[in-house]
């Protein structure tokens, strides 16, 4: 058997349908030098989950997939980690079980880690409608394939876009070796991977679309122990919203401890201060507006009021509304071609991968 390259980890929670489909998008591709590896949380819909895999693995026989129930519900960051323990490629590639691969992803990330041999592959993705999988939104950070040095402004470039996990690839070993539980319950496990593996090692962006996130999709956050006090299934309140923060911004400070020059965590709180446009835009949609004025207070008072971009976003959400102001930013991204680079680095362009 050829050396395993890839392993595509799948945590898996309550979905069989989904996890269905994502499982057929990646029946469409060659899996030469790939395993599949679905972990399952302990869900109500177990059974149907399984009945899945199974019948998978019974149309695709020449594909290495492996499946683990877990005992207990570990939570999405316990799974993570479960995921990284039992594949056996030289690099992991999270899915979502809700979400699916674009035909020729798989290639593309093995192209892409074997010609520049990175810790972190980051990549441009797509969110589409659930049903009908038309293109709502187009995400691409950078122009082009670029090929990023190790060091905290690479670390803050990655930081913040690798919250969306689908297609997110990372070296297995070094995943191992940061390996920790301090973050469970947050639901950001993959970030505290991705800056402490880009501290040390190179990263690279892949500019071709590898992920469709499905939207409207109902999620199971709150199911685990772990996260149970701080998340609640089916749910987005404000609180959720500002605990989600306050988790992103503690790993950011953990990441901060392991950088001597000390100056990571103003870069992160700086890139998401100044792209906080989702976080706010979400709940000034549900919220009246004295309620998402103290959302966005809140918000302020985490330390993401530091930029002159979040009190234009707050108070143009508040005063022309949400869809005024979400048109005003998609313009000038579609004009540029791409969100644009608030903080850290944007690399060197290098030929793109094929």
């Amino acid at each position: 058997m050829d050396k395993i390259l890839l392993s595509v980890c799948i945590p898996a929670y309550n979905r069989p349908n989904e996890l269905k489909k994502l499982l057929q998008s990646l029946g469409g591709e060659t899996l030469t030098s790939c395993e599949i590896v679905v972990s399952e949380d302990c869900s109500p819909r177990r059974p149907e989950i399984e009945d899945v895999v199974r019948a998978f693995a019974r149309s695709r026989p020449d594909v290495t997939l492996r499946y683990l129930s877990n005992i207990a519900t570990l939570g999405y960051d316990g799974n993570l980690r479960r995921l990284i323990d039992i594949a056996e490629g030289e690099y992991c590639v999270f899915m979502g079980d809700d979400d699916l691969l674009v035909p020729g992803a798989l290639k593309l990330l093995q192209e892409a880690v074997r010609n520049t041999g990175v810790g972190v592959v980051l990549r441009a993705w797509r969110a589409v409608d659930k049903e009908t999988l038309a293109i709502l939104h187009e995400h691409r950070y950078f122009s082009g394939d670029r090929f990023f040095d190790a060091g905290p402004q690479t670390v803050a470039a990655f930081f913040r876009r690798s919250v969306f996990i689908s297609g997110l690839t990372i070296r297995r070993d070094a995943a191992a070796r940061a390996a920790t539980s301090e973050y469970d319950g947050t639901l950001l496990y993959q970030l505290h991977l991705v800056g402490t593996i880009l501290l040390r090692m190179n990263g690279f962006y892949l500019s071709s679309p590898i992920a469709l996130n499905r939207q409207g999709g109902e999620h199971f956050f709150g199911s685990s122990d772990a996260e149970r006090n701080r998340f609640e299934p089916g749910k987005l309140s404000p609180a959720h919203s500002l605990r989600f923060v306050e988790g992103l911004l503690r790993i950011a400070k953990g990441l901060d401890k392991a950088e001597v020059n000390k100056k990571l965590y103003d870069l992160i709180l700086m890139d998401v201060s100044r792209s906080s446009l989702p976080l706010l835009a979400i709940q000034a949609k549900r919220l009246r507006k004295s309620e998402f004025a103290e959302y966005g207070r809140n918000l302020a008072s985490l330390g993401l009021g530091r930029s002159t971009l979040f009190w234009a976003y707050y108070f143009g959400l508040l005063i022309g509304g949400p869809h005024v102001c979400e048109a005003a930013v998609g313009a000038w991204v579609r004009i540029i071609g791409r969100t644009p680079v608030l903080a850290g680095t944007d690399g060197r362009v290098v030929p793109p991968v094929r």
